[in-house]
């Protein structure tokens, strides 16, 4: 019996052939292009619909959103505008209320998949009501290089003091604080969430009413947050507010700040508590128990920033969590004689090469706060010499911290210690450069 015995070389071409079919790139997806018609039902419907076929969306021209336009996402999209040689957005998006809005799919319950991952990027939003960008739900989100401003407050119903009603205001929300206010929901918020460049100018006309934030991420599940370079200016409560943001049971999430340039409102509204209008904070405020809890915080780097604090209570950067790294930050306190540099309340945290400068009640103030115990925190060669305390330099209320470097300190706590030594170089030229040889017997 006679059997055809199949070349080798024809195999290996086969294959080879089959190789370059199955690796070669199919099709691309296509771009979808929607230019602005300054006509708010006509453009806030080109723009949904574009949207709502997911990929990629390019939107040239001037838009007008109306009084209440919004575009719904529920896909995964990466929508964007043109820039000009510089970079920045040319492409104008007017009014709407929620411009850009990823709804739960059962409002007030965690969903059961996970979200859409989102983009959006150089746009420049004129007048949005409440925020232009508002992410309750997304695996995935990256907000870059757009510019909004003069955005219109909301009413919120949530009674304080002054009202049974607060305004509010902000450049970007993220997760679920603002669209279900009881509690955080599992899975809504997730994966990389990254705000970067952006130039968010808030300034509103009833700062002490109005709850006006640069960045807001409150409640987000095992999310890895960076929010970097961005500009953010007059926000009448926080430039950016990080809070309680949980990490996964697989103990996912974590919290970057870095080089963002803050410069507060004048006046800010006391809400939920005086200090205000403030520059930085991140960390647990609604669930302090978490700020301490390992399975559910999210440690914060807090890395080369530049704030300015310009109220009467205002604080340049406010931590409300164990495990927080605050480095190379560049504060001015140019506020009131109850404005503060760092305010520390958790623990573990380590605070160093700082620059504060102006004058304020206290550069770095530590003390409890709830189930925060503000305790064996390191405060490592900040620098003082620009900083005018009406006060002192620092307060420690809390236990078992300890201080390094030169600063006048108030020590109220317990076991606390400072040692005045210079801080330590990196290796460098200083160290002899013969070789070292071991010594083969010793005496």
């Amino acid at each position: 019996m006679r059997t055809n015995i199949f070349p080798m070389t024809a195999l290996y071409t086969a294959l080879f052939c089959l190789a370059c079919i199955l690796a070669a790139p199919g099709p691309a997806l296509a771009e979808t292009v929607v230019i602005g018609t300054r006509n708010p039902v006509q453009d806030t419907a080109n723009v949904q619909k574009a949207v709502d076929g997911g990929g990629s969306v390019l939107l040239k021209g001037d838009f007008d959103f109306g009084e209440k336009g919004r575009v719904l996402i529920r896909k995964s999209v990466e929508i964007r505008g043109e820039v000009d040689s510089l970079g920045l957005p040319v492409t104008i998006i007017r009014g709407g209320f929620w411009n850009f809005y990823s709804p739960l799919p059962v409002p007030g319950a965690p969903p059961a998949k996970k979200g859409p991952i989102i983009s959006v990027s150089s746009l420049h939003f004129q007048g949005p009501k409440g925020t232009p960008l508002h992410f309750p739900y997304a695996a995935g989100l990256t907000i870059r290089n757009n510019i909004v401003e003069n955005v219109e407050p909301q009413e919120l119903k949530v009674e304080w003091t002054e009202s049974d009603s607060l305004l509010f205001a902000a450049g970007v929300v993220a997760g679920t604080r603002l669209d279900y206010r009881k509690t955080p929901l599992e899975r809504a918020v997730s994966g990389v969430i990254t705000i970067k460049d952006n130039r968010f100018h808030m300034m509103v006309n009833k700062p002490g009413m109005t709850a006006g934030r640069g960045v807001m991420v409150d409640w987000t599940w095992g999310a890895l947050i960076r929010v970097e370079n961005n500009i953010i200016t007059k926000a009448s409560r926080n430039g950016i507010e990080l809070l309680d943001n949980v990490r996964s049971d697989k103990g996912e999430g974590s919290i970057l700040v870095a080089g963002n340039k803050i410069v507060t409102d004048d006046r800010g509204i006391e809400y939920p508590n005086k200090f205000t209008a403030n520059g930085i904070v991140a960390g647990w405020y609604f669930d302090t128990a978490g700020g301490s809890d390992f399975a559910r915080n999210s440690k914060a780097l807090i890395l080369r920033n530049r704030v300015e604090i310009r109220g009467e209570t205002s604080t340049g950067v406010f931590c409300y969590g164990n495990d927080a790294t605050v480095a190379g930050n560049d504060i001015i306190v140019s506020g009131g004689d109850k404005s503060r540099g760092i305010i520390q309340t958790g623990s573990r945290g380590f605070f160093t090469a700082n620059r504060f400068r102006g004058k304020g009640q206290y550069a770095i103030f530590n003390v409890p706060f709830e189930k925060l115990t503000a305790s064996t925190n390191i405060f490592a060669w900040n620098d003082f010499k620009e900083f005018t305390g009406l006060k002192g330099q620092m307060l420690l209320s809390g236990d078992l911290n300890r201080v390094l470097g030169r600063v006048m300190v108030k020590d109220k706590g317990r076991g606390n210690t400072q040692e005045d030594v210079p801080p330590v170089g990196l290796p460098g030229s200083e160290f002899e450069g013969d070789d070292w040889e071991p010594v083969e017997s010793l005496p």
